[in-house]
């Protein structure tokens, strides 16, 4: 699975050939703790959209700060979609 990110992240940042890409998968696997408790779960598309934010800005802390913040409508409908979801279970378990 974590080739496979790597793989995703690596797109999604547009490598080049004959990079450093040691630090990967930890970019991957801090990505993967923030938007789980962020969201309670792991979505793929926002654990690459957070590695490549933090591969981006991993010098400036307010930067970083400030692109993270820029995403939080993305984690917001997640977990919004997570519980229309639970709801939509719920519903169709009591029908």
């Amino acid at each position: 699975m974590m080739a496979d990110l790597i793989d995703k992240l690596k797109s999604h940042i547009h490598w080049e050939e004959g990079m450093d890409e040691s630090n990967l998968p930890f970019y991957l696997e801090t990505a993967q703790k923030y938007v789980k408790k962020a969201t309670g779960k792991e979505s793929e598309y926002l654990v690459i959209m957070v590695a490549g934010i933090m591969y981006d800005y991993r010098v400036s802390d307010y930067e970083l700060e400030q692109a993270l913040s820029a995403i939080t409508p993305f984690i917001v409908q997640e977990v919004y979609d997570d519980g229309a979801e639970d709801v939509q279970e719920e519903t169709n378990e009591q029908a």
